[in-house]
């Protein structure tokens, strides 16, 4: 029984680091999103950090209204492109370890 106790620990051990590295590396990543314009731009981390914001005189120039629902877009771009591709890393990391695949739209 201790072998079996002694395994665990250090399949716990592994799962631990390699999600630390993932989390690393999804923090160093960034995702792109734009509004549907492209006058906005916002610049997100894997972990769904805002970095930065660009906005274009174009934007600007729409009115404060309009350029509210760009931004929003824009945030909405980035927010979703971070959030697959953290989904994706996850699933890569579960296969690697050989646990089950979440359902699709999870």
């Amino acid at each position: 029984m201790g072998n079996f106790m002694e395994n665990i620990k250090k399949a716990q051990s592994m799962i631990q680091v390699e999600a630390a590295k993932v989390q690393e590396e999804l923090a160093n990543t960034d995702f792109e999103g734009y509004s549907s314009d492209e006058t906005v731009r916002v610049i997100m981390t894997g972990n769904q950090e805002p970095k930065s914001v660009d906005i274009t005189e174009a934007a600007y120039s729409q009115g404060n209204e309009a350029l509210s629902r760009l931004v929003t877009e824009a945030m909405r771009d980035a927010h979703a492109k971070s959030v697959a591709g953290m989904k994706e890393r996850m699933a890569k990391l579960a296969s690697s370890l050989g646990l089950p695949q979440p359902p699709a739209g999870m």
